[in-house]
């Protein structure tokens, strides 16, 4: 099944929101799979919170109406497709930033995970803030 890329701000809010249910709600299979996807990102919309900084993978939120399942079935999910449209949402591309690189290995520590020197395939993070 083919998913289109999100469009709106509102689209990538619902995502965010979804993988937030999934963090704070600790239901398996949800949380493990959201931690999977964090520990494998290599591009991340983080967001500030009181707690500090949260972390949303691109190629999870970059897809309407996304969800543990959508995105299992999704065979074509690519980061060449949702990069352009959240940098198109949000108006900048996304780039390394070693601030955010710290708070993000703290989230990850947070998560209970030690996270990769670098994200998949041996890329280095890059981050929109949000």
């Amino acid at each position: 099944m083919e998913m289109a890329c999100v469009q709106t701000l509102n689209e990538l809010k619902e995502n965010l929101h979804t993988l937030d249910t999934y963090l704070d709600g600790q239901t398996e299979p949800y949380y493990s799979y959201a931690v999977d996807r964090i520990k494998k990102g290599v591009c991340f919309v983080a967001v500030k919170t009181e707690h500090g900084f949260r972390f949303y993978p691109s190629r999870f939120i970059g897809y309407q109406h996304n969800s543990m399942e959508a995105h299992e079935n999704n065979v074509w999910k690519d980061g060449k497709e949702t990069t352009p449209a959240i940098t198109h949402i949000l108006g900048h591309k996304p780039c390394p930033d070693a601030e955010l690189e710290r708070a993000y290995q703290a989230y990850c520590e947070a998560l209970g995970f030690t996270a990769n020197q670098k994200g998949a395939y041996g890329v280095e993070r890059k981050f929109w803030r949000f």
